[in-house]
């Protein structure tokens, strides 16, 4: 299962312009579900000059080991 989760910072110097989206209600089934979701919001934000990167992170919501 796949999380998706967007970094994006209005000024790319300032940290404290950052802010962080996690898609916490649906874990993706396979990483290419999670990008083809994640990557249109992320291009969406850039195109409104926001700094972003977007990733999809595996993630085992039954911990290490399942």
């Amino acid at each position: 299962m796949y999380l998706a989760i967007i970094l994006y910072c209005t000024t790319l110097t300032d940290t404290t312009s950052c802010d962080v989206m996690i898609r916490r209600d649906y874990l993706f089934q396979s990483e290419v579900q999670c990008e083809e979701q994640i990557i249109p919001m992320a291009k969406g934000l850039m195109a409104t000059g926001h700094y972003v990167k977007a990733k999809c992170f595996e993630f085992n919501p039954y911990g290490e080991e399942a």
